[in-house]
């Protein structure tokens, strides 16, 4: 399966006014997610195909989309 990166328009406005060491881990794990985006632990209830990354320490979560292309 192949799998692409793309961000709606209001998405990428607050992606951009994150803080680059936080959009940098971010970065990381979704450059280990585009090879298997569908990871069960990370689903989000009540949404068929909506997944999250949390990163705790710095208190972000960031909610994505996985389908094939």
């Amino acid at each position: 399966m192949s799998f692409e990166l793309r961000f709606k328009e209001d998405a990428l406005n607050e992606w951009r006014r994150l803080d680059g060491s936080i959009r940098g881990q971010f970065k990381k794990k979704l450059a280990e997610r585009l090879g298997n985006p569908c990871v069960l632990s990370a689903k989000l209830s009540g949404h068929p195909s909506r997944y999250k990354i949390k990163l705790r320490n710095a208190g972000f979560r960031l909610v994505y989309e996985g389908s094939e292309i």
